[in-house]
């Protein structure tokens, strides 16, 4: 009955990719999307704290660097086209603000770009012009990991697992244990103790310990 009513509703396609990993067993795959929904709504913690970290370590460093609160105006004639694609997310940062009758405020604008136009600020073109303000964001990065393609892959790994996870796709067969001891580390890299006081809060390696321990009881059991 439960996995007749998972299949229709939440559909047949969604939930194949969890009667697979389950060897055909319904009860199992049903269970596994219970935990996939579990580790999904204990990732929001490391992400919030992620996401916030980064934009206002960036906003404080670009400001910063250019002397501007609106340090993003810079980009309107460059000559870098990554810059200029940036941009036009933050000129759609604005009208998306005028459609809720609120003020184009630099806070409000911070606060709208999405993770997607942060990271994308670390791709290669956009970092060649703005390296220097970038790099100072991570200050507590150590020398050996305080690189642009380092820092680079972590950031994308971090934002390709956040859109899966908030796009409720499956999960359970990432290399969860590793993404969030690296996403963990870039939060360290930001502030040290911003990355103690989540840690206190994060619930994920307990929900990922209860995840392990229901496989390995399965196997047991079959």
């Amino acid at each position: 009955m439960v996995w007749d009513t998972l299949a229709a509703k939440l559909s047949t396609p969604r939930m194949s990719r969890y009667l697979e990993g389950s060897h055909g067993n319904q009860k199992h795959a049903a269970q596994a999307y219970v935990h996939n929904m579990r580790i999904a709504e204990s990732l929001v913690s490391i992400f919030h704290v992620l996401e916030v970290g980064l934009r206002n370590a960036v906003q404080r460093e670009m400001v910063r660097e250019y002397q501007r609160e609106d340090w993003y105006e810079v980009f309107r004639c460059s000559q870098n086209t990554d810059l200029l694609a940036s941009y036009e997310k933050v000129a759609q940062a604005r009208v998306a603000l005028s459609k809720r009758g609120l003020p184009p405020s630099v806070d409000a604008i911070t606060a709208e770009l999405s993770f997607g136009f942060w990271t994308a600020l670390f791709n290669r073109r956009a970092f060649l012009d703005i390296s220097k303000p970038l790099m100072k964001v991570f200050h507590h990065c150590p020398k050996n990991c305080k690189n642009a393609h380092t820092i680079r892959s972590r950031l994308n790994k971090a934002r390709d697992l956040r859109n899966r996870c908030f796009h409720h796709e499956p999960l359970l067969w990432q290399p969860l244990y590793e993404l969030h001891r690296d996403i963990t580390e870039v939060v360290q890299w930001i502030d040290p103790a911003l990355c103690h006081w989540i840690k206190c809060h994060d619930r994920l390696p307990s929900t990922l310990r209860d995840w392990t321990g229901w496989k390995d009881a399965l196997k047991q059991a079959t």
